[in-house]
């Protein structure tokens, strides 16, 4: 928060309707600052906001109406990515109306949106994307280039006579084969990949090998590492607190990776046991449960949130192939979500719970631009994990 939101806020008497209300449990102030943003609302211990009610309305709106709210408040859900040919307008699928496809369409808010991106740029700061983009390695594209092979990677996305898996191959297909080409490629030789080859590929199946074990622990891990961050809380914590935390986070991470125990997971009200999550049917998904995944993943590439700074520095490449074990791990959730209400195929609101878990942290976990995470990339790219675990949970298949 600016200066004048915390003074607005703490100036109001919130002891009547806030229950546990003091400015020193509800405010901090930030030591290294961004923009103008030198206070933080103490986050709830179960992760909420503080002036959350338990009707999932703010209190801070229905106190002082929606202009006193800190701007990250209404700011949300909308993200921005700022780029040398514009502005891109990103949504928090953590978000229940956004996941759902409730709510007026971006176009009808573009008044609103404006006027929000340049307060954004006033109160944050917001760093701009580079010039070129990184593709892969060493490679870089023109934005423009980019532009282009992301309206194929969405056109892929919204074809509905592909499964979902089938759809994120395509995807996965096309920038790969654009990597290879360029690798290969001459000097001033155009580089370029046929998607109706890929199309028509597909069709008949996926056709890739199975997933190795070691595979498969790794790509748990990631599923595990959404569900195991530390809460936004925990800075708040006393040290042993803190060390207990991350001990518990091991712990279930290692559970999930081997696929034994049982595990607690956020939103869900009792422990699950993680061998009865492989027997959920993953392969089959009902017309709005489809629907919500391709709304996810087409947000995700046209609001260059899944590479660059939006995604901790990773290359276009990089980005496109973790996007796709994004859905492996939605996926994983939501078995754990049906598996928990006794459930053997999945649900549009197991679906739903799986986008909002991964949604919460993919482009917020520190832990995803870290140096593990970054050898795992490694090591799956190049044995082609994505695509393999893709194939299993294709209905082709």
């Amino acid at each position: 928060m600016t200066e004048a939101e915390h003074g607005r806020l703490a100036a109001h008497d919130w002891s009547r309707g806030v229950e546990g209300y003091s400015p020193e449990r509800f405010f901090a102030r930030i030591r290294r600052s961004r923009g103008m943003q030198t206070w933080r609302l103490r986050p709830h211990p179960g992760g909420a906001c503080r002036f959350l009610g338990a009707d999932s309305l703010c209190r801070v709106h229905a106190a002082l109406g929606l202009a006193a709210k800190p701007f990250a408040g209404r700011l949300y859900p909308f993200t921005f990515v700022v780029t040398p040919v514009g502005a891109f307008v990103g949504v928090r699928f953590d978000c229940p109306a956004v996941v759902r496809g409730e709510g007026p369409t971006l176009e009808a808010q573009r008044g609103e949106i404006k006027r929000l991106l340049g307060e954004y740029g006033r109160t944050y700061g917001p760093p701009r994307e580079a010039e070129r983009v990184r593709f892969l390695g060493r490679y870089e594209l023109e934005w423009g280039d980019v532009l282009r092979l992301e309206g194929q990677l969405v056109a892929f996305l919204r074809m509905a006579d592909l499964d979902v898996p089938r759809r994120l191959v395509a995807c996965l297909r096309l920038v790969r084969g654009f990597a290879a080409a360029a690798v290969r490629k001459r000097e001033g030789e155009a580089v370029g990949v046929d998607p109706g080859e890929i199309v028509a590929a597909l069709r008949g199946g996926v056709g890739a090998r199975g997933v190795s074990a070691t595979e498969r622990v790794l790509v748990r891990l990631l599923a595990a590492t959404f569900v195991g961050a530390t809460l936004p809380s925990y800075r708040e914590l006393p040290l042993l607190s803190r060390m207990g935390s991350r001990l518990g986070n091991l712990w279930r991470r290692a559970k999930i990776a081997l696929g034994c125990g049982r595990v607690s997971l956020p939103g869900i009200e009792s422990p699950v046991a993680v061998a009865r999550i492989g027997g959920v049917d993953c392969t089959r998904l009902d017309e709005a449960s489809a629907a919500m995944l391709e709304r996810y993943f087409v947000a995700k590439v046209a609001s260059q949130g899944f590479f660059g700074g939006a995604c901790f520095g990773r290359s276009f490449a990089e980005g496109m192939e973790f996007l796709a074990l994004a859905y492996v791990a939605i996926v994983w959730l939501a078995a754990a979500h049906a598996a928990a209400a006794g459930r053997g195929s999945l649900a549009a609101d197991d679906v739903e719970y799986g986008i909002r878990q991964v949604d919460y942290g993919y482009n917020y976990l520190g832990e995803f631009g870290g140096g593990a995470q970054r050898l795992r990339g490694i090591l799956l790219w190049h044995w082609g994990t994505a695509e393999k675990a893709l194939a299993a949970l294709s209905r082709s298949e």
